[in-house]
Formats: C-alpha cells, sequence, structure tokens
C-alpha cells in the first residue's frame, strides 16, 4: 500500500513495480494533487490491463478498517529504525493462515509517515537498506525480499 503521496510518477512506478513483481493487489490511501488526478487513473489501467486489483481510499485508518489486515508493516530505511523485516515477516508466516492478510505500507512523500500513522503497525526495514533509496526502490526491494521469502516457504 502506498500512503500519502502527490506525486503522479510515483504512484504510477510503484503500480508498476508491485504488478511486475507478481503481487495481485496494490492500494493507495491519501492520494493527493496530480497523484490523484493523473497517477490514480495511470495506476488504474495497469491494473486493468493486467487483471489484477487496485483500491483507493481516504487514508491509512480507513484502509485497516476496510481491509481487516492480521498485521499491518509500515516499511522503512533501518536509519529510523524499526525491526528486521525478514524476521517479522517469518514470523508472521508461523502465525498466520493463508487467508490472513499482511498489510505492507510503504511512505509515498517526504518525510514518509507521521508519527500518528507510526502507531498504527509495526515499524520494519529491509535488511542492508541503510539510507533512504527513494519509494519506488523501497517498494521493489521490499517486495523482492517477501517473493524469495514466500517462495522458500513453498
Amino acid at each position: 500500500m502506498l500512503h500519502n503521496t502527490s506525486s503522479s510518477q510515483r504512484l504510477a512506478e510503484v503500480a508498476r513495480t508491485v504488478y511486475g513483481l507478481g503481487f495481485n493487489y496494490f492500494v493507495v490511501t491519501k492520494a493527493v494533487g496530480a497523484a490523484a488526478q493523473v497517477g490514480v487513473p495511470e495506476a488504474q489501467k495497469v491494473a486493468y490491463k493486467l487483471g489484477r486489483s487496485f483500491m483507493v481510499l481516504a487514508d491509512l485508518a480507513e484502509a485497516i478498517e476496510l481491509l481487516e489486515p492480521r498485521k499491518v508493516l509500515l516499511v522503512m530505511p533501518s536509519k529510523y529504525g524499526g525491526s528486521n523485516l525478514e524476521d517479522v515477516l517469518a514470523q508472521v508466516l508461523k502465525e498466520t493462515g493463508e487467508s490472513d492478510k499482511v498489510l505492507l505500507v510503504f511512505g509515498g512523500s517526504e518525510p514518509g509517515l507521521s508519527l500518528r500513522e507510526l502507531k498504527m503497525g509495526e515499524n520494519v526495514s529491509p535488511k542492508d537498506v541503510e539510507e533512504d533509496v527513494g519509494t519506488t526502490a523501497l517498494v521493489a526491494i521490499t517486495l523482492y525480499k517477501v517473493k524469495l521469502l514466500f517462495r522458500g516457504q513453498a
């Protein structure tokens, strides 16, 4: 899920990254300005062409309420703190069933997620991502690691 972005280009890039790595669902919350006017239609078009799901919601709290995930993971570079993503995901795999949802949340603008939003889930960081590599790169690295972890469990 991409939260709080005004960049249409970032929104479209993240959508292509999510779907390109084989994930079926992409949620955007708090899209404003160009992201809402140009990015949302572009991401929706990509989702439609690939037969994937795309959802736009007002805010993070609404997404959590509607989607009812078992776990909410707020992803950020490790310089901002947080648990190791790989360790948390390994634990989540042990604790969840196939129908349980895990929501990965990425901040779509600087400085990322607010203190209030950071309290809505568990802060995690992919191993070896120390500095701010940008939202799209963080999404790609994280989802690739998720994919590898789940592939190893199959």
